[in-house]
């Protein structure tokens, strides 16, 4: 009995103790924030380092990509990342559409269920094709060779891509088909002159570490090697056969956490042979290719350092007609960052260099009306391209979780960089290309807003062409489009009802050179490109789309002498069964 009462007693002691406690909550606002502490998710903008290519346009679409002649386009691929799971299921997806001007297209995707969780394949398939009027000015000169001619382009591709984990090593392989077709109508000069059949085939292999872990040695290899042969029925020559082969990849080794070396490499070979006659053994031309850029990698507080030496050196046959321009042995491969924001605001520098050996293919993809009659019938001779150095400075970083942005400005100095041109042949103007020095100077902004049912894109840039210079005086070459943008907006309702508008712009280009003394000129105009896209989702399976181009009917001449006529809209359909 005395126990009890005694705990009663305690008991009694501690209710009334706890009647003291004060509840009160207090805000003192002692909390210290700063924008470092937070990590938000970032939206990736990539500038290009280099501006020495055909292809002058931004890739930087938000549905798919518009249509920009037959062969501009990139295959809808998913990214391939097999990840272990119980089960698989088969993928469909077919994409299709026609409209006017014609142009027909077709995307097919297929991921099949082959039941090992580690295996991954895909099964692809897609066309573009252009049947119309090419429609381009020379100058006001309405005479031009390529004014106001009936057309047909055609691009098909196909292949089975593949990849299996096994755990540490991750196989890749990819077997393709490329097939560019082309014919323009008749000219009494040069009837022969668009008439294609480009077929290629090809092989890629890989494998690399399945990640970059300390202390223990990364690789990632690929073999890739094609075949291909260019048919011009009527001309001489009368096909060009070419093949290729190429290892590349790098290895490396993360001592520490903040000290790591890595070597990339690339091996290539290029063989082109146009037939036996005395003509055609002028165009035969050969190259080997070798490089090798040891990198020191080091990360100290908010610095990160990828020093690299690249060396560069590129052989060529002696029936080349571009043998013995300019090479370089040494480039730099250098990236510094400095981020004090955690990514709000990351600081760069880089200062760039190295040598490209253009095959035909390589040609074909910057510019699709490259032949074996440009710079002056020696098309099938390619020299390489030589980038003596590309310094740039800027800035990568977001306003918020939804706004990103980059920034840089940049000096280039090019050496044996391909530029298009125009050359006079028999007193017509025909689209040719030449290898050349020069100068650039450069700015580039591209920014990206994303949210829930809005998601907005814009890249501009600014580059000016100086000194440049080339081995052929007859020769008119075009400087880099001075201003170039595109700017891309998708709104979306529910997810259900999606509606973009699209503006791209491009400053006129012009080329002046002298013929027997007389001065000749050549201008392709400036264009402002508006576009319409709509997309109704009916199910998770079914929806349709509209796609509607160059809404202000301007002549849109993105290589020389070539443009597709007035507006064009598309309209199609997605399946896509999960």
């Amino acid at each position: 009995m005395r126990k009890i009462l005694t705990i009663h007693l305690l008991l009694l002691g501690t209710v009334l103790s706890a009647q003291n406690l004060d509840p009160t909550v207090r805000v003192t606002g002692t909390f210290k924030g700063s924008v470092s502490s937070e990590d938000l998710p970032r939206q990736e903008v990539v500038l290009p380092d280099s501006v020495a290519t055909f292809d002058n346009r931004f890739d930087y679409s938000v549905f798919e990509k518009p249509y920009r002649g037959s062969y501009d386009f990139s295959p809808y691929l998913m990214d391939l990342r097999p990840r272990r799971q119980t089960v698989r299921k088969n993928q469909l997806y077919l994409r299709a559409g026609a409209g006017y001007t014609i142009h027909p297209l077709a995307d097919i995707y297929w991921n099949p269920e082959v039941g090992d969780s580690c295996f991954n394949l895909s099964v692809y398939a897609t066309h573009r094709s252009f049947w119309g009027t090419y429609s381009a000015t020379d100058a006001g000169d309405r005479s031009s060779l390529f004014y106001s001619k009936n057309g047909v382009e055609s691009d098909t591709r196909a292949g089975v891509k593949g990849r299996y984990d096994f755990e540490k090593v991750i196989l890749e392989w990819d077997a393709a088909y490329k097939g560019l077709h082309a014919k323009t109508g008749a000219d009494r000069l040069f009837p022969d002159y668009e008439k294609r059949g480009y077929n290629k085939a090809g092989l890629t292999v890989g494998a690399r570490s399945s990640r970059q872990r300390v202390g223990r040695v990364f690789y990632d290899s690929r073999f890739s090697a094609h075949y291909a042969q260019d048919n011009f029925p009527g001309t001489q020559p009368s096909a060009l056969r070419m093949g290729y082969a190429a290892l590349e990849g790098r290895v490396g080794d993360m001592v520490t956490a903040n000290h790591g070396f890595r070597l990339d490499f690339n091996l290539a070979m290029f063989l082109l042979r146009s037939g036996a006659g005395p003509a055609d053994v002028l165009r035969n031309s050969s190259s080997q290719f070798f490089s090798l850029t040891p990198h020191y990698l080091m990360e100290f507080k908010k610095f990160k350092l990828d020093a690299g030496v690249n060396l560069a050196f590129v052989t060529k046959d002696r029936q080349s007609l571009n043998y013995g321009r300019p090479t370089q042995l040494v480039y730099p491969d250098v990236t510094l960052t400095y981020d004090p924001w955690k990514q709000w605001a990351t600081l760069f520098l880089k200062v760039k260099g190295g040598m490209k050996m253009n095959t035909y293919d390589d040609m074909l993809e910057g510019n699709p009306y490259f032949n074996a009659w440009y710079n002056d019938g020696g098309g099938a001779l390619l020299d390489n391209s030589v980038e003596r150095m590309d310094a740039s400075l800027g800035v990568d970083g977001k306003i918020n979780s939804r706004w990103s942005y980059q920034f840089a400005l940049g000096y280039r100095i090019a050496g044996s960089a391909p530029v298009e041109a125009v050359q006079t042949v028999g007193g017509i103007r025909l689209p040719s290309v030449a290898f050349v020095n020069y100068q650039s100077f450069y700015a580039g902004l591209r920014t990206r807003y994303h949210c829930e049912f809005l998601d907005v894109n814009a890249a501009l840039r600014y580059q000016g062409t100086y000194n440049m210079d080339h081995n052929v005086r007859e020769k008119g070459l075009f400087t880099l489009p001075p201003f170039l943008m595109d700017v891309r907006a998708t709104y979306n309702y529910n997810k259900r009802l999606y509606a973009g508008v699209y503006l791209e712009a491009q400053a006129a280009r012009k080329a002046v050179w002298q013929v027997s003394g007389t001065e000749m000129a050549c201008t392709i105009p400036a264009f402002w490109n508006l576009g319409l896209e709509v997309q109704y989702v009916l199910s998770s399976e079914w929806s349709f789309w509209l796609h509607c181009d160059n809404l202000l009917f301007q002549e849109i001449q993105r290589h020389p002498f070539y443009a597709q006529q007035g507006g064009a809209f598309t309209l199609g359909f997605t399946l896509n069964i999960r």
